[in-house]
């Protein structure tokens, strides 16, 4: 069974491949999905979850201030009932004792456990597309899981950013070169990794070079040929 990790650059066609691939494949797409069980777990909406969860320590504080609190320590979060189910099989270490009516709260530590629990707990089922998540680094050496990089020209890239978003060239130019700065920062705080590092990925594949669908082609022969 297996399973592809996709790190892709902004407007490379990455989601699109590995919307493709999940679908030809019969395979589950994660990453919507892992947005949603986050925001649940964290009782937050998936908009906040998915607008700060691949940025860096800057844009991650900032998503915490907007989750606090006035009684809550700087630092910490509310939880939902729903990270208490059994399946996620997490020890907080940092919960306190409340009340029915009172909030529960855990640090950045244990909520970055919790995003890594996920990933993995997928990565085992086997028949899975992860897309981001740092799931090239989480998922790292595990068998039967091929971590893939989608890049492309940055010109090619800005187009397609242009094309698929309400904005000019100039905003487009600085929405590539903020995305390459989030998946870098995200990396390297919460992993210690460089998203660069050629030696975390099995297959670098440039739509500059190869066009989207045959991308997916070549990804679903080798998912095919592996099983």
């Amino acid at each position: 069974m297996t399973v592809f990790t996709v790190a892709r650059q902004l407007g490379s066609r990455g989601d699109w491949i590995a919307e493709q691939v999940a679908s030809k494949l019969g395979y589950e797409l994660v990453d919507r999905r892992l947005v949603e069980e986050i925001a649940s777990i964290t009782d937050t909406s998936p908009e906040e979850v998915e607008r700060y969860d691949e940025k860096g320590e800057g844009q991650f504080k900032f998503f915490l201030k907007k989750l606090l609190v006035p009684e809550v320590a700087p630092g910490t979060f509310p939880l939902s009932a729903a990270a208490y189910a059994p399946e996620f099989g997490l020890e907080f270490s940092y919960v306190r004792e409340h009340n029915t009516s009172s909030a529960t709260y855990l640090d950045r530590g244990t909520y970055q456990l919790l995003i890594t629990t996920l990933v993995q707990d997928y990565g085992q089922t086997g028949k899975v597309v992860i897309v981001g998540r740092a799931s090239q680094v989480v998922l790292a050496g595990h068998r039967n899981v091929c971590h893939v990089k989608i890049v492309a020209p940055i010109e090619e890239r800005v187009e397609c950013v242009i094309e698929h978003r309400d904005v000019d060239r100039e905003q487009a130019h600085k929405l590539v070169e903020q995305h390459d700065q989030w998946r870098q920062s995200y990396l390297r705080n919460f992993h210690n990794a460089d998203w660069n590092n050629p030696l975390l990925y099995d297959l670098t594949i440039n739509t500059g070079k190869m066009a989207p669908e045959a991308a997916v082609d070549l990804l679903v022969n080798h998912a095919v040929n592996a099983s």
